[in-house]
């Protein structure tokens, strides 16, 4: 039963229908993106300048992410086939972060933590800060509202290397937690 399901599981795999859980992330040259992407990518930041394409997808739709860099900042921006922003992510440095959510971290069970990481992400027009802290040897991602509100936290698993302060963000454990 078990190499039954194993064989299935793998043939899944081959035809890309395993799932959104499975999904890996394609690399891309420019000349690969759809126009629609590269326009609104060039609209929405000019100044900008694309360090990487991927594409991917999820839950049956592709969807396209971009790495900018513009100097000042580097983002993550994931974009429908048509171009239409779906989120993006910035990376702060930890003194960046609103004085709200500075605020919330200092008033969490995080507030002797050391921040590894900080980012500004938005979707649907909803932003959120998450937080990747280091606390008495355990690292944790906490996300927080604009108001400075602890939305969840859980422990956060490093990868190695890629996962130093500048880091990638790390497999998350079962046990996330939704305040």
């Amino acid at each position: 039963m078990k190499t039954w399901k194993a064989v299935a599981v793998g043939t899944l795999s081959v035809l890309g229908l395993a799932g959104p859980a499975m999904a890996k992330d394609t690399e891309l040259t420019p000349a690969e993106v759809p126009a629609a992407v590269k326009a609104a990518v060039a609209s929405k930041y000019p100044k900008a300048k694309a360090q990487r394409f991927t594409k991917e997808t999820e839950k049956g739709k592709t969807v396209y992410e971009v790495i900018l860099d513009s100097g000042a900042a580097q983002r993550e921006v994931s974009l429908a086939e048509d171009g239409s922003v779906l989120s993006e992510e910035q990376k702060l440095a930890p003194e960046a972060l609103p004085a709200t959510v500075q605020r919330g971290l200092a008033s969490s069970p995080f507030a002797s933590a050391r921040i590894k990481r900080a980012e500004k992400e938005t979707k649907a027009g909803v932003v959120r800060y998450e937080v990747v802290v280091e606390q008495k040897g355990k690292t944790s991602e906490v996300v927080f509202d604009e108001q400075g509100k602890l939305l969840k936290s859980h422990e956060h698993e490093e990868d190695g290397p890629e996962d130093a302060d500048d880091g990638a963000q790390g497999a998350r454990k079962d046990h996330d937690q939704d305040l």
